[in-house]
């Protein structure tokens, strides 16, 4: 029986490598302090601007990773500590965009973290 010291001493997180993986791993490179995601294979997008109205886009999908890179470390036996920040989101019901005539659906992502007060020392939370 795990003791809620035991709990809390526990550490696990995704790494930026399981999340490259999961897209399709060539999306992310580092560089020293620099992370660099490739928005052509995260959003399908040939150029980006910093003015462009896209942040939605980039999170979501950002999310959608995270969540596919969560579920695929859960399911690897030699991770016996299993982390549940990543959910799929949760989407209500499909509506028409009286305007355009297009449907859309509205989904909420949430993220879960364990935040000590060292910011710099936060983590994923354990399930």
């Amino acid at each position: 029986m795990q003791t809620l010291d035991m709990v809390f001493s526990i550490m696990a997180d995704l790494t930026f490598a399981n999340l490259n993986t999961a897209l399709g791993g060539s999306a992310i490179s580092a560089s020293g302090s620099s992370l660099t995601i490739d928005c052509s294979i995260l959003m399908g997008e040939s150029a980006i601007a910093l003015t462009d109205q896209k942040v939605a886009e980039f999170i979501t999908r950002l999310l959608d990773a995270t969540a596919e890179a969560q579920d695929t470390y859960n399911d690897d036996p030699a991770n016996t500590t299993k982390i549940s920040s990543y959910p799929q989101p949760v989407s209500g019901v499909p509506f028409v965009d009286a305007a355009t005539g297009d449907f859309y659906v509205s989904s909420t992502y949430s993220f879960q973290s364990r935040a000590p007060l060292n910011k710099a020392a936060t983590t994923a939370v354990v399930a």
